[in-house]
């Protein structure tokens, strides 16, 4: 063999080397994926869901920060289901969404999907009172003026008596009670994660996380690509390889 030769081995033999040691992370991490979802089941990948803000954001799940309205030192908010919550416990029936919360000199009061809900000032559920009790249908706003209690409907305004439960006709503007509400501010990240916890919301299982990065599908079209072209590589590798072993016996 002469010395152009030998010269000609090596210099592949080195960049055979470098491509090599280019896809060696690559397939370390698709040895191990590959290992855990041929296993899923007795690892219960399935069963572990991940629900951090950046994740549902990336798999295009709309993330939305906790809302709510404090009075005092207490928060008040709706756990995205059937219950209002204050302060991480759940309190009273309340159907979302929670769309306005007042306080008069001795009541709390909370508009809900299809009903106000009355508590004490402290925050103790009293009385629910829904279409069937009598409440109009399609309260809009609930707000509070003079320590009288308003509700907006599309197109009348009503005095709600909360000691009678009764509902009259009203005077009040609506521009009026919309301009008075008190608009709901984001929960503190405390109560956000502890509400995270105790919700049922949007989640992605570990199982289809390990699964999109193993076939690149976790970074879009081009980690598919990215994937496809490693596997190329690896055939080329093993090929180029396998010529240069049977050229040096």
């Amino acid at each position: 063999m002469n010395s152009k030769s030998i010269n000609s081995i090596k210099i592949n033999s080195l960049w055979h080397r470098r491509l090599g040691l280019s896809t060696f992370v690559v397939l370390i991490f698709l040895a191990i994926s590959g290992f855990a979802l041929n296993h899923s089941p007795g690892l219960k990948l399935n069963q572990i869901n991940l629900s951090s803000n950046w994740l549902l954001s990336w798999y295009g799940f709309e993330v939305q920060a906790a809302e709510g309205f404090k009075v005092g030192e207490k928060w008040f908010y709706q756990d995205g289901n059937q219950a209002l919550l204050v302060d991480g416990d759940s309190i009273a029936p309340c159907t979302a969404p929670l769309s306005d919360l007042v306080q008069t000199a001795d009541s709390i009061l909370a508009l809900c999907a299809d009903s106000v809900v009355v508590l004490t000032s402290d925050g103790q559920f009293v009385e629910q009172f829904g279409t069937v009790d009598g409440l109009p249908a399609g309260i809009q706003s609930l707000t509070v003026l003079d320590d009288r209690i308003y509700l907006a409907t599309d197109n009348a305004t009503l005095e709600f008596d909360v000691f009678t439960l009764g509902v009259t006709a009203s005077d009040i503007a609506f521009e009026t009670i919309k301009d008075s509400r008190q608009m709901a501010t984001p929960l503190p990240k405390s109560l956000q994660e502890k509400l995270k916890e105790q919700a049922s919301g949007p989640s992605v299982s570990l199982e289809t996380v390990i699964l999109d990065l193993h076939s690149g599908r976790f970074f879009g079209q081009f980690g598919v690509l990215f994937i496809d072209l490693i596997g190329l590589l690896v055939c080329f590798l093993s090929i180029t390889g396998l010529i240069a072993w049977i050229k040096r016996r």
